[in-house]
């Protein structure tokens, strides 16, 4: 006849593994550097043609509310695309070690010129709202407004997740002498990609606030 201990150890072996289970966390896989290189390879593609709709959009006073709603959609799927390879790299931080290559740091630097490029594109959008504003209904500038803010902040959390997952990218090297240049020229990029990115974020605010100002909306 089994004794009260006897009869609990096997619910208390059961016990244990969960707790440690949960104390242990979900395992991260280490990022693999061929599909992490096919990701930007892609990301670069879409963010190429989703900045190409972008330049060639030209807003009428009719239209102009879906137009910008439209654009706002494809920015919005572009960022969780850029969000999702942002995540698998941060949780890949902490287990992998990879060697750079140029595959790598060449994507790298086109994101941080595509987000800049949006910004400026996003400005000169908010250039057109303003030659616009006193041919259009104060509902479609209204709700046009409402979305070229959302689209601000959008392009500006893109360009941040770009930046960091090219931070954490170099924190996985293991071969930053040999690369020492390509990493100096990509962080160089990047800073000035930064500049024209506020640059020009600054200036579609100011336009967006004159609209507000102008037309109380």
């Amino acid at each position: 006849m089994k004794t009260p201990m006897q009869k609990s150890k096997p619910l208390l072996i059961m016990v244990m593994t969960v707790l440690l289970g949960i104390a242990a966390g979900p395992a991260t896989a280490a990022l693999n550097p061929t599909n992490f290189e096919e990701e930007l390879a892609q990301l670069v593609i879409d963010g190429n043609v989703l900045l190409a709709d972008m330049e060639n959009m030209a807003l009428s006073s009719f239209s102009m509310a879906s137009q910008v709603s439209s654009l706002e959609t494809s920015v919005q799927t572009y960022l969780y695309s850029v969000g999702n390879l942002y995540k698998t790299v941060a949780a890949s931080t902490d287990n992998t070690t990879m060697s750079l290559t140029g595959d790598m740091l060449v994507p790298l630097q086109t994101l941080a010129t595509i987000s800049a490029s949006l910004s400026q594109g996003l400005m000169n959008l908010s250039g057109q709202m303003v030659n616009l504003a006193p041919y259009t209904a104060l509902t479609t500038l209204d709700a046009s407004l409402a979305s070229m803010l959302r689209l601000s902040d959008d392009i500006g959390v893109m360009a941040d997740r770009i930046l960091e997952m090219a931070d954490k990218i170099l924190i996985m090297a293991d071969n930053i002498g040999i690369m020492a240049d390509r990493i100096l020229a990509t962080q160089v990029i990047q800073s000035d990609n930064l500049v024209v990115l506020v640059d020009a974020g600054m200036t579609t605010q100011k336009n967006l606030l004159m609209l507000f100002s102008m037309y109380q909306l």
